[in-house]
């Protein structure tokens, strides 16, 4: 199917830099010129390479004298469907979707780019690399997929002795056929006025997909009660600053300690998601390269949770006010 998204908006954005990468985001590798798996030569991040620059079009804000962490470039931002030679970029976005595992990411990433009625990628230009992707999978339809297997493992390691673990194995188990794992993942530097008709585009296919698929059994696939969503999140470290003067105050020192921070959402749409799901929990990022970049006073966190399909009309109605306020 050809590109059907009609979305184009121009807006000034950072070059990436060393700093999205301490952040957990997924970078866009450097550019290098490779075979695609269809055989056609096009533009595409290396697979193992860990950070590089944007892919932008138009013109800088300020000279080459300027410093380049503050230089800004107007970037066209336009949606596609998702095909065959978004491979590679696509792959260098989900790098870290379950941190430092070593799984089958090469099939999520096929699974992903099949699903081309439902889901998109964002790029400056539709030879570009993609910068952003988002799409929601139903767990039933995929449930024997060697990298949904693994993302299920995954997530049961990470929720044992979490009261929360009940409720994923219960929406994993007996709602399977009725849950979206919902990915969506940019780059960091990308503006948050994409984020309202992403979302929007993306709930708009699942509803269409509802009726138009070619069959009634995969109608029923769209047909999503429940969105399950992994996303990364930063905790803030609380400082103990409490004196050793006595047994009550050492008490209280230890409660303390084990008291959670606020949470510091990377993706501004994330604490929308948070505040109407209907259960949710975190767990620190395992990851060793992302460790390396921990930032001062801050814990990185993955963040699970459960948003019922019924609350998505509010989600966007708030995530449109969120971007209009920016």
């Amino acid at each position: 199917m050809g590109k059907r998204k009609s979305l184009k908006s121009s807006s000034p954005v950072l070059p990436s830099s060393p700093e999205n990468e301490a952040n957990g985001e997924p970078q866009e590798s450097s550019k290098e010129e490779e075979d695609q798996p269809n055989g056609n030569s096009s533009s595409s991040p290396s697979e193992d390479s860990e950070s590089g620059s944007e892919p932008s079009s138009g013109d800088s804000d300020s000279d080459e004298s300027s410093g380049p962490s503050e230089d800004m470039v107007n970037v066209d931002f336009e949606f596609f469907d998702p095909r065959v030679s978004d491979f590679h970029g696509v792959k260098t976005l989900l790098r870290t979707f379950l941190d430092d595992e070593v799984w089958d990411i090469s099939g999520f990433v096929e699974l992903v780019l099949a699903q081309t009625t439902v889901g998109s990628v964002i790029k400056a230009g539709e030879e570009e690399d993609p910068i952003g992707v988002i799409s929601a999978l139903n767990l039933a339809r995929y449930q024997e997929c060697k990298c949904m297997e693994e993302i299920h493992k995954f997530l049961e390691r990470k929720s044992v002795q979490k009261p929360e673990a009940c409720n994923l194995e219960e929406l994993w188990s007996k709602h399977s056929k009725e849950v979206g794992l919902l990915l969506s993942e940019r780059l960091v530097n990308i503006p948050i006025e994409l984020a309202p008709p992403l979302y929007q585009g993306l709930f708009d296919e699942v509803f269409w997909a509802t009726e138009d698929e070619p069959t009634g059994e995969l109608q029923e696939f769209f047909k999503f009660k429940y969105y399950l969503v992994l996303t990364r999140v930063f905790e803030e470290l609380i400082k103990d600053e409490i004196a050793h003067e006595n047994s009550a105050q050492r008490k209280r020192q230890k409660q303390d300690s084990q008291k959670s921070g606020e949470l510091i959402y990377i993706k501004p749409e994330d604490e929308i998601l948070h505040k109407l799901s209907s259960w949710s929990f975190t767990f620190p990022v395992s990851a060793d390269s992302l460790a390396a970049h921990q930032t001062k006073g801050l814990r990185q966190m993955r963040l699970v949770m459960a948003v019922e399909a019924k609350h998505i009309e509010s989600f966007t109605t708030q995530l449109k006010t969120l971007a209009q306020d920016e």
